[in-house]
């Protein structure tokens, strides 16, 4: 059983620093991309969200 819960915890803990691992890449990505964009001369376009319109900014 205690075999079991190391390996368990082994798999959480490299699933979690993958997951830090992607979320640090995409960041990378998309702001090469916005450098990529300015560069070329494309304006950045927003599509409005719903979070936009949060009531808590009054």
């Amino acid at each position: 059983m205690a075999v079991i819960n190391f390996w368990l915890i082994v798999i959480i803990a490299v699933a979690f620093l993958a997951a830090i691992g992607a979320w640090l890449n995409t960041r990378i990505i998309l702001k090469e991309l916005a450098e990529i964009k300015a560069h070329i001369g494309i304006k950045a376009e927003r599509r409005p969200s719903v979070f936009d319109n949060d009531l808590d900014k009054e």
